[in-house]
């Protein structure tokens, strides 16, 4: 990581190093109306970090994510790529509009096994894959305003925004081991927990163990905040610019709906084997606040 910052910073330097070479400035105006494509490699890493991590208990990553603000602070990141308009109202100064997008989709596989194999011979070393597909998606709306101070060359920018995102996504598990009437109890990754269950369905539906199938929410997530940015721009050619800022979201508020998970157990009430679903959690609110979510956005923008 320290390798690919200094040498972003030394691509940085070099670029300012040739702008001022330049005999010639560029500069927007009143009147100019600003079409960039931004990335932001920091939300990349913190989508992942959403994800569950490999050895972690599948069940009780869902119960502790149900109510827990970590599955919407993927809301509160910059968007992991954005299409931003900005048209300016005086020489310094600009409204801004943004649409963007941050999504990610992670498959942990595993090897378990194989109970088959086992139950023809004792002794066989087969295996079977369990899965777990995990996928979460966001979009966010921007509309903000923007300053910029500075020598035609290189200007200073700052501005703010007011932000609303909505987010979806859900946890799909696949198991290499079926659960039948003759397998109660099948081999599966320890990432669906020994008990394999969060409720207690053998009162209820005379299951003695499940294992979860899927979990989702009943809706869309919403977020609404406020996001800051400050940074440089240059001209690396005529109406064509270059921006690296630094961006956060220092204020965040979010709404989750509620979320469900289906399980799959042999129930002895009925002989065969059931699906579930349950109420994880009845819905929940975060005040996201802080200076963690951190981002660095950056943009090509063309000037019409």
């Amino acid at each position: 990581m320290k390798r690919y910052i200094l040498t972003l910073l030394a691509a940085l330097f070099l670029l300012v190093n040739g702008v001022y070479a330049q005999t010639t400035s560029y500069d927007s105006k009143k009147g100019d109306l600003g079409i960039s494509v931004t990335f932001n490699p920091a939300s990349l890493a913190y989508s992942m970090s959403c994800q569950p991590a490999p050895g972690d208990f599948a069940g009780e990553y869902i119960s502790d994510l149900a109510g827990n603000p970590k599955q919407m602070f993927i809301l509160a990141q910059d968007p992991l790529a954005a299409l931003r308009l900005k048209y300016y109202t005086t020489d310094k100064s600009a409204l801004r509009f943004g649409f963007g997008f941050n999504g990610s989709v992670v498959k942990y596989r595993e090897y378990v096994q194989d109970d088959l194999a086992v139950a023809l011979n004792p002794e066989s070393q087969n295996k079977v894959t369990d899965a777990i597909t995990s996928r979460l998606n966001s979009l966010s709306l921007s509309v903000g305003w923007e300053g910029k101070v500075g020598s035609p060359k290189i200007k200073f920018v700052y501005g703010f925004d007011l932000l609303y995102a909505l987010a979806g996504g859900r946890m799909v598990f696949d198991y290499g081991n079926a659960m039948t009437d003759l397998n109660h109890v099948p081999s599966s990754m320890p990432m669906t927990t020994p008990k394999g269950t969060l409720d207690d369905f053998k009162s209820k539906l005379g299951i003695d163990y499940a294992r979860p199938v899927e979990r989702y929410n009943s809706g869309y997530i919403h977020g609404l905040g406020v996001q800051a940015d400050a940074g440089l721009e240059f001209f690396v050619a005529p109406k064509i610019a270059l921006g690296v800022s630094m961006t956060f979201t220092p204020l965040m508020l979010t709404f989750q709906p509620k979320t469900y998970a289906t399980y799959e157990g042999f129930s002895a009430n009925t002989g065969k084997v059931e699906q579930v679903t349950d109420v994880v959690s009845p819905g929940s609110c975060a005040l996201l606040y802080g200076t963690q979510n951190l981002g660095c956005r950056i943009a090509l923008t063309y000037y019409l």
